[in-house]
């Protein structure tokens, strides 16, 4: 099951994870990354997806609904997937990072491609946070 912002989070189900899909936003893409990520599980989970298209759009209102949606979900997960592309500067997820480096529920997908990849990097690295250079050897943990 996915669950958007337009959701409200649910009552956790017994035997399944909650992984919050955290990172670059690139829903205009062919295959946006979170599909994959999707794709490739084989367990018992949900996924929260913070993903709006229409997110530039949105009111005021509609916007801090969407924000404390967020921040609710990620408080909420079991795990948060933080996936860094390339070519984003994605300073809400930075701000995730930072946030959640500590939980032992973050894992990150950063490549060395990524403008800020040296410190994302050794803050994972300190706080001993999974860490992958790219999706195709991303794992479930």
């Amino acid at each position: 099951m996915i669950y958007t912002s337009k959701d409200e989070l649910p009552i956790k189900e017994e035997g399944y994870q909650y992984y919050f899909l955290a990172g670059s936003i690139d829903y205009t893409t062919a295959k946006p990354w979170r599909f994959s990520i999707i794709q490739k599980n084989t367990r018992k989970i949900h996924f929260l997806d913070p993903t709006n298209t229409k997110h530039d759009q949105l009111t005021d209102k509609a916007m801090k609904n969407h924000i404390l949606w967020e921040l609710n979900a990620l408080e909420f997960a079991d795990k948060i997937i933080l996936n860094l592309l390339p070519e984003a500067t994605s300073p809400i997820s930075l701000v995730e990072l930072g946030l959640y480096a500590k939980s032992e529920k973050l894992i990150v997908i950063c490549p060395d491609s990524f403008y800020k990849s040296r410190y994302v990097h050794v803050l994972c690295e300190k706080y001993d946070v999974p860490l992958y250079k790219n999706l195709i050897n991303f794992k479930f943990v």
